[in-house]
């Protein structure tokens, strides 16, 4: 393994050093002019202008300009431009931008209107599925599903999206459960996997068997399993429970995991498949391993629930025990899958693993373990629990802290719901020690993650009683002192929403927040902070508050570096070298901040710090804990691209304009994501090896590539 960690960075060394080579792409003036405003959001009278040019790249950009700005305002000229257009590419931009305001009955009938005399478009139908009005959403379906199924299916996707599937939907579902098209089969079993109400999926329980069959598309089958886990019945535990001893596709595998944690009852079945899982996982292959922490991820979720019997809990208590360090009967199993085994067996206590042996996973050094065994003594009944995490806290590297703070939180948590337990906690002076950790630790630590969740872990009223109100008022105040500068805007903005919470509106603390919302919109041009500010002053009924117009300061545009940019990035990793090709088109300052970073060696030696199986693997943050960035801000920015296939580049954010250096790539289609994550890319070679990626595991870098 050493011979090819030391190739790939001679590989790092070599193409750092060779010139960009420029793929053929130009932004003439008038898209310069477009993009530019649409980065300051501002002069949407200047865009609509655009919409009319007889450059068809110029009119579809100012569309685009128009959605990242969002505002409903600029319907009419959408509108109006829209019944006079005729390019086809510029009709799908202006209907991209109408779908990105949402349901509006003029919007829907221009749309409507445009699709007679034009026919539709998958981008046309996802503009009506995002604009048609509750009452008219039968017309629209019967007017298409015969003759354009595919996009009766899109449409299906979007309605699902905005929670307004009926039985009339479910039967145009049911229809297309036989179309050639396995895109337009799984974009319509999505729109009823995004049902949440049980009695309408039990009604359709036929259907979704359909789809659960579906042996042409793991993407029918994947969803139709998160439709079925949405039903609670001993139906729907069989047909989950069925599937999942006869299914080999491991995305479908964790799906069906994941719809078997939410049901009602557990049985000896579910432990059967659970424990398959797990055995299985001695193939030490990563998407074993997915499967793996799954089936664990289920089984320790009903336990928490309380849905296992005294009989399953003996029978689940017995298998768990076999996987702690004293007895080791599974040693054949991953060191990964065997310390998160330890979050469930925790919940037994001492009779199924002790301190000792759940401490000793924190000798593998490894951070996934790390974060497992955190979690597990999260769950643990045992006072001396709170003093390992908190010597832990003081002893561990910044990465791990999160886990470690969520374990302290979990045993808080457990000791309110567990009065005997609270009175041993109290008695030690835990209870004490932990309110003091969770109002001072950021007098300590000012990394952004460990700020950012000891602020949400003092917003419950149950940890600011008596004098420690007192002593929360004197810290939270000296934090916006101490943490008011551009530089911490991300520690200013978890300190401000704590202070709204716990309603301290003393004027010298309602003052400095008042100032800092000016700094925020005028000085720092930065949105997310000027609206929690705002927010805040509101929530503690501070009046006369002008709402502030946040100035937006940006650098001069590198036009030169975007239109040179190179059409890859590849990323050398343990499994292979993944190629991503950039859209540069699509998403220029995405892609120029991420080339930035690149060349600058900021992803070098950097880890997916976040992987959730069957959903993303996340990266770009140095600090490994989730909550860590670049320093500063850039805009979010969407166009027509979908998350609609596995291996989608998208950046990660906190809301709207708050995007840094962190992104993902999706394991599977992810539409909730559409017009909320910028996508900047997509896999084109090995996305096997992103599918394999394990949390902690590293990249050697983010190479621009022709």
């Amino acid at each position: 393994m050493k011979f090819i960690t030391s190739h790939l960075v001679i590989i790092v060394l070599t193409l750092s050093a060779h010139p960009f080579y420029a793929q053929k792409l130009h932004f003439s003036s008038d898209e310069r002019t477009i993009i530019e405003l649409q980065d300051r959001r501002t002069g949407t009278d200047k865009i609509e202008k655009f919409l009319s040019a007889s450059n068809v790249r110029v009119a579809r950009r100012a569309a685009f300009a128009l959605a990242n700005i969002d505002d409903t305002l600029t319907r009419p000229a959408l509108v109006k431009h829209l019944e006079n257009e005729k390019r086809p590419a510029v009709i799908d931009a202006i209907a991209f931008a109408l779908g990105v305001l949402g349901s509006n009955d003029n919007v829907y009938r221009a749309l409507l209107d445009k699709e007679l005399t034009s026919g539709i478009t998958d981008e046309l139908a996802v503009a009506l599925g995002r604009t048609v009005p509750k009452d008219q959403v039968n017309d629209l379906l019967a007017r298409v599903a015969t003759a354009h199924p595919s996009a009766a299916g899109l449409i299906i996707m979007e309605l699902g999206l905005r929670k307004l599937v009926t039985d009339d939907e479910c039967r145009i579902i049911k229809s297309l459960e036989n179309d050639s098209d396995p895109n337009t089969r799984w974009h319509a079993i999505y729109g009823l996997a995004r049902v949440t109400d049980t009695a309408f999926i039990a009604k359709n329980t036929d259907i979704i068997k359909d789809y659960l069959g579906d042996l042409g598309s793991p993407e029918c089958r994947m969803f139709a399993a998160t439709a079925l886990g949405n039903l609670h019945t001993n139906e729907s535990s069989q047909i989950l429970l069925s599937a999942s001893r006869s299914e080999t596709e491991w995305r479908v595998r964790v799906n069906l995991f994941n719809g078997l944690a939410k049901q009602q009852y557990f049985s000896s079945g579910i432990l059967d498949v659970v424990r398959k899982a797990v055995l299985e996982s001695t193939k030490d292959t990563p998407t074993t391993i997915h499967t793996a922490i799954a089936a664990l991820g289920a089984l320790d979720k009903m336990l928490a629930d309380g849905k296992c019997s005294s009989p399953d809990s003996e029978s689940i208590r017995e298998w768990l025990a076999g996987f702690s360090s004293e007895r080791n009967d599974y040693d054949a199993s991953p060191q990964a899958v065997r310390a998160y085994a330890m979050i469930p067996a925790a919940r037994f206590d001492t009779n199924c693993v002790s301190l000792r042996s759940l401490t000793a996973f924190l000798t593998y050094h490894d951070r996934a373990i790390t974060n497992y065994t955190a979690h597990a003594l999260g769950n643990y009944r045992d006072t001396s629990v709170m003093l390992v995490l908190l010597r832990r806290l003081f002893s561990t590297p910044i990465a791990d802290m999160p886990a470690v703070l969520e374990g302290l939180q979990a045993q808080w948590k457990r000791a309110l719901a567990d009065s005997a337990y609270w009175k041993l906690l109290d008695s030690a002076h835990y209870t004490a020690a932990y309110r003091h950790m969770v109002i001072r630790f950021a007098d300590q630590n000012i990394e952004p993650a460990i700020v950012g969740m000891t602020m949400q872990m003092i917003q419950d009223p149950r940890v600011i009683v008596g004098a420690f109100r007192t002593e929360a008022k004197e810290y939270l105040s000296k934090y916006l002192t101490q943490f008011n500068k551009q530089q911490n805007i991300d520690l200013l903005g978890s300190v401000i929403e704590a202070i709204g919470v716990l309603k301290f509106s003393e004027p010298a603390i309602s003052d400095t927040i008042r100032s800092i919302y000016a700094k925020a919109a005028k000085e720092w041009g930065n949105t997310h902070l000027a609206d929690i500010a705002y927010r805040t002053l509101d929530s503690l009924g501070i009046k006369n508050v002008p709402k502030l117009t946040v100035v937006i300061h940006r650098d001069s545009i590198d036009w030169d570096a975007i239109e040179q940019a190179p059409d890859t990035v590849v990323m050398p990793t343990l499994c292979g070298m993944v190629s991503v090709k950039l859209l540069t088109d699509e998403a220029p300052m995405t892609v120029l901040n991420i080339l930035k970073l690149a060349r600058t060696f900021f992803f070098a030696n950097s880890s997916f710090h976040r992987v959730v199986p069957n959903f993303v693997a996340q990266a770009g943050d140095l600090s490994g804990t989730g909550w860590g960035g670049p320093g500063y801000a850039i805009r979010t920015e969407i166009a027509p691209t979908r998350y609609d296939t596995e291996g989608v580049c998208g950046m990660a954010s906190d809301g709207k304009d708050t995007e840094g250096s962190q992104w993902f790539i999706t394991h599977c289609p992810t539409p909730h994501l559409d017009t909320r994550y910028s996508i900047w890319g997509k896999v084109v070679k090995h996305m096997d090896c992103i599918e394999n990626m394990q949390l902690d595991d590293q990249i050697q870098n983010v190479i621009p590539y022709h």
